[in-house]
């Protein structure tokens, strides 16, 4: 491998393996919650009913307060209303934020060498792709990060789920798109919806990928929260975007089969003492 070749996926590795460590620990990325406001006391609808009241929401952790995302919400005259199961702020990246879709880079591990997933993605809003429900957040001491987090807005989503079963449907997902995790490749290869309850006490870390040679473009899953025992708390639809990222090949495959270390030490031992 040339040398300019090596310092290019040197760097490649580096950078992921930093964002890596930034999403280690702390608090999850999202939150699974129920939204508690019945009416709403401000804007164009002003006293009417929340048509997200007592909903699953899912919830952007965006450091002293949530982004809800998912939620139902109304379009049209507030005299005449129209309810909707998604609105313009139910995705991630958000499109306020003008950020581009998330990066599927290099894969690891032996169900993701190979491929572009979503692992060490870099976004610092939104590729902390880690899930919790807000349940995880009560109890802790004044002034904690959990603490503001979870009775932030009123305490518009600290409504404990207990025993509420929560499922996760994927609605749509662009062709080549697939929804893992770190024991399984492919999620939904049985049906469109999965139990998260196996998943949330721990925290639910789902990997999105595609193959290496993919079509470049915008890959996106559609998704909605459903109660598994309780059809009236379904989510919104809210959906998910990324993008396959263009890496150095077949350098950075071969560097990620065989690891950069051993691959650094063999250069060593190859390269001959100057006299």
């Amino acid at each position: 491998m040339k040398k300019n070749q090596l310092l290019s996926v040197t760097l490649i590795v580096m950078g992921m393996s930093a964002s890596a460590h930034a999403h280690e620990g702390g608090l999850a990325g999202y939150y699974i919650g129920i939204d508690g406001t019945n009416t709403f006391t401000s804007g164009t609808y002003n006293g009417l009913a929340n048509p997200n009241a007592g909903n699953l929401t899912l919830l952007l952790n965006h450091g002293n307060h949530y982004h809800g995302i998912g939620a139902y919400s109304y379009s049209g005259p507030a005299a005449a209303p129209t309810a909707n199961d998604t609105n313009g702020n139910n995705r991630i990246p958000e499109i306020s934020s003008l950020d581009a879709p998330l990066a599927l880079n290099w894969g690891s591990g032996s169900l993701y060498s190979g491929k572009l997933t979503s692992q060490n993605n870099s976004s610092e809003d939104y590729g902390n792709l880690t899930f919790a429900k807000v349940d995880s957040l009560a109890g802790h001491e004044t002034g904690s990060e959990e603490q503001i987090l979870f009775n932030s807005s009123n305490n518009r989503w600290s409504t404990l789920l207990g025993n509420t079963a929560i499922g996760l449907q994927l609605i749509s997902a662009t062709t080549g798109l697939f929804v893992g995790d770190h024991q399984t490749a492919n999620l939904f290869a049985n049906g469109d919806t999965i139990s998260l309850d196996s998943f949330l006490d721990d925290g639910f870390a789902p990997i999105f990928w595609t193959a290496a040679n993919v079509p470049a473009g915008t890959y996106t899953a559609e998704f909605r929260l459903v109660g598994l025992n309780d059809a009236n708390i379904n989510s919104g639809r809210f959906y998910f975007d990324f993008a396959p990222v263009a890496v150095p090949v077949p350098a950075a495959a071969w560097l990620f089969g065989s690891g950069l270390l051993g691959l650094l030490g063999l250069k060593r031992k190859a390269t001959p003492l100057s006299a």
